[in-house]
């Protein structure tokens, strides 16, 4: 495919009404002077309207679900073209430009064109591929056109060179295009055939590992997120991080993924204490699913304490008053337990005062922890040493650092339990196992689903 047929190919996604005018994106903000070795770029927060996300085959919601989805900024070609895509644990693929036209709302368009365009014609280091390729997700789905291109992190003189992505030819039910974090063709060549962005990151001496830190921080607007590509910040989380083995691929997959050990799930209401039965399961922690997926036989007994109902689509609902209540959900890892309190385990439904639903789903397939866990911890993901290392989130301000070429350790947050303070120190002269990491603050949208009662 020439240069010119894929720049035809992509014309339906680019070819925007002039709406897209009045919500173009804003001009970029001035680079902070960070010191040598990183960036930290603000995060933006805007309204959209997209469906629930969510790893299962069917997921139709019923109920409009107030949800959070994490994207970053990127720059593409040269010159730079600015878009902005939501990260992804669950998958390895970065690509960008999903077709704003076959989106469900006004307000989604809106948002998927604030998100930028690249246009491949508009840039001297383009080069087509020829190759072409699909991705499915739970809701949603991409057919690729494989290009590289340089991929500059905004504001730095970071400049990643040849990047292989996808370009969108089409898309169904997605509005975001999409930054893959997973494994890539170093870890395992089964895994995807070429290097993604977390193994370009090493092959071009911008990180020393190929590791990186999300802390997505809680559902307070005022509050923040941070993606640490080769560093992690200790001033996001309390505690000393317990490091977890990524397990082998599970359930009949073939290919790596964030799979880790689950001891234990279960429930402190007014200080007494419940595990419950067959908790103790393998679970893949997975940035890209709003909710968490487990077992029926364990959503069942999160159904009772906390008196809920579970309608005909898997959506578990309840009364928001219980986020008045002194009640926590314990998942117990190896040498950490993360406790989630219900207030930050439901999620609203806009136009409702009293009903709420609850951050999980009965899964009869794969087992996963979405966002609704992943706001209370802190992870950092280590595919060179297969690792997960992870703690409690809490949040006193900026201590990054590097994680070298060695484990990451357990290494101990800044932070005590109940830290919100503001105070910002990045380390720029030592690192976990040497030097060179970049951070990137996550830009989170606020995301409005409006589905039919």
């Amino acid at each position: 495919m020439r240069s010119s047929d894929v720049t035809t190919a992509l014309l339906p996604a680019l070819a925007l009404p002039a709406l897209s005018l009045a919500v173009a994106l804003a001009p970029p903000s001035e680079p902070r002077q960070d010191g040598p070795g990183f960036l930290a770029l603000p995060f933006t927060r805007t309204l959209n309207t997209p469906r629930l996300r969510s790893r299962q085959d069917v997921d139709v919601p019923l109920y409009n679900v107030t949800t959070i989805s994490y994207l970053v900024e990127l720059s593409i070609g040269t010159p730079g073209q600015t878009v902005r895509v939501a990260i992804d644990t669950g998958s390895s693929e970065l690509w960008v430009n999903p077709n704003c036209k076959t989106v469900n709302t006004n307000d989604e368009y809106q948002d998927c064109v604030t998100d930028g365009q690249y246009n491949p014609d508009d840039s001297s280091t383009f080069h087509d591929l020829e190759s072409r390729s699909s991705i499915t997700y739970g809701i949603g789905k991409v057919e690729l056109a494989y290009v590289t291109d340089n991929v500059a992190l905004p504001n730095s003189t970071i400049d990643l060179k040849n990047i292989q992505f996808g370009a969108a030819i089409a898309t169904q039910d997605l509005s975001e295009g999409i930054l893959g974090l997973s494994f890539g063709n170093h870890s395992n060549p089964r895994a995807l055939p070429y290097a993604n962005l977390v193994d370009q990151l090493v092959m071009q001496g911008v990180t020393k590992s190929r590791a990186f830190s999300v802390a997505l921080g809680n559902q307070d607007l005022d509050d923040g997120g941070v993606l640490v590509l080769g560093g992690l910040d200790t001033g996001k989380f309390s505690g000393a991080l317990a490091t977890l083995p990524v397990l082998g691929p599970q359930l009949g997959e073939n290919i790596p993924r964030y799979w880790v050990q689950l001891e234990s799930l279960g429930s402190t209401i007014n200080g007494k204490t419940t595990t419950y039965s067959n908790s103790k399961i393998p679970v893949v922690i997975d940035t890209g699913s709003t909710l968490c997926n487990l077992p029926s036989s364990i959503v069942q007994d999160m159904v009772r304490d906390t008196n809920a109902q579970v309608d005909s689509q898997g959506d578990v609902l309840v009364q928001c008053s219980i986020a008045n209540n002194n009640a926590a959900f314990n998942f117990a890892f190896s040498g950490v337990t993360i406790s989630i309190p219900w207030s930050e385990f439901i999620l609203p439904i806009p136009g409702s005062t009293t009903q709420c639903v609850l951050g999980v789903s009965p899964s009869s397939s794969v087992v996963l922890l979405g966002d609704s866990f992943i706001r209370s911890a802190y992870i950092v993901f280590d595919q060179d040493h297969m690792q997960v290392s992870m703690a409690p989130w809490a949040d006193c301000g900026e201590h990054q650092q590097a994680i070298g070429s060695g484990p990451v350790g357990n290494v101990q947050g800044a932070c005590n339990s109940s830290s919100s303070t503001n105070t910002t120190n990045h380390n720029s002269g030592s690192s976990l196992g040497g030097p060179g990491w970049v951070m990137l603050s996550l830009l989170g949208m606020i995301s409005f689903v409006f589905a039919s009662l």
